[in-house]
């Protein structure tokens, strides 16, 4: 193998959304020994340039589920945004049937305020209704995720700047009603593509945009043959790059039908399922539950 892919949440980091001292660990190692890591996200790079800080890391990476690819340097290689008019009749739609939702952008992320305001009254009453330690998990990363520096409320997504480039948007929701009832909407729109990051949320892109695509954009321009690399990932936005790369890792908390396209199924990410997976690839092991042979 000669370039690693990783996705972030659910994979890369642990619990708390923060890269662990055993992953950081293995992702230097894996970069002394001449095994490039690369990053695969959903978040906007500037989220991942600011994750990476704590374990000192630093790699190419793919952001807004492909959207962009940024090289090692921070320069940007690649982006393709969804057609301007096709973002608005989105979040058009999505304003009209009240949901939450956020517009990833080349200048950070916007979301109307009043919708923003929605969202904290819905999480203070979750809490109260389904308290614990799972619940008041998710309401402090979202939280957290309100208070970043790139993060903008606006009146209304016709507010976004018109030269902003919107690389996807990102619909949320505690309800699976509601959840369902988008999912199947943008399902059968063509003018978009519709990907599941999260159960409690869908997220829509320019039709062409994938992990896997982008990870093929970024091997080919680092001369890296797609047999020659890995990818592993925990979520439906991750099968792309699972199904393109040479080698398709899960993570062991991933859901039961990803696992099952994977070629193999590493430890959970409160285990550090990426580092054993490196730490693997690198030593010739077989990977946790691995249900095909490592390849040279």
């Amino acid at each position: 193998m000669k370039l690693f892919a990783t996705d972030l949440d659910g994979t890369l980091l642990n619990l708390y959304s923060r890269i662990a001292p055993e992953s950081a660990a293995a992702i230097h190692r894996a970069q002394q020994e001449g095994l490039h890591i690369a990053i695969a996200t959903g978040r906007i790079y500037a989220d991942v340039v600011e994750i990476s800080k704590d374990g000192g890391i630093k790699t190419p990476v793919i952001a807004s589920n492909g959207a962009t690819i940024h090289d090692m340097d921070g320069t940007l290689l690649y982006h393709l945004p969804v057609e301007r008019d096709t973002a608005l009749s989105v979040m058009q739609w999505l304003d009209e049937q009240g949901y939450y939702y956020e517009a990833s952008t080349d200048r950070g992320l916007y979301a109307p305020l009043n919708r923003n305001e929605e969202m904290l009254a819905e999480m203070d009453r979750l809490l109260g209704n389904q308290p614990g330690e799972y619940t008041e998990h998710m309401i402090r990363s979202i939280k957290k995720h309100y208070e970043k520096p790139h993060f903008h409320r606006v009146g209304s997504y016709l507010d976004i700047p018109k030269d902003a480039s919107i690389y996807n948007i990102m619909a949320f929701s505690l309800y699976p009603e509601e959840l369902n009832h988008g999912r199947d909407y943008f399902a059968g729109r063509k003018d978009v593509a519709m990907v599941v990051s999260s159960d409690h949320n869908f997220e829509m892109q320019h039709p062409d945009v994938s992990k896997g695509n982008a990870l093929a954009r970024l091997t080919a321009s680092m001369g890296i043959s797609m047999d020659d690399t890995a990818a592993i990932g925990d979520n439906y936005n991750d099968v792309s790059m699972l199904q393109m790369a040479g080698l398709g890792i899960a993570m062991g908390n991933a859901a039961p039908d990803i696992q099952e396209i994977a070629q193999a199924v590493t430890l959970k990410n409160f285990e550090h399922g990426v580092a054993h997976a490196i730490h693997c690839v690198l030593d010739g092991t077989p990977i946790g539950q691995s249900k095909l042979p490592l390849g040279e």
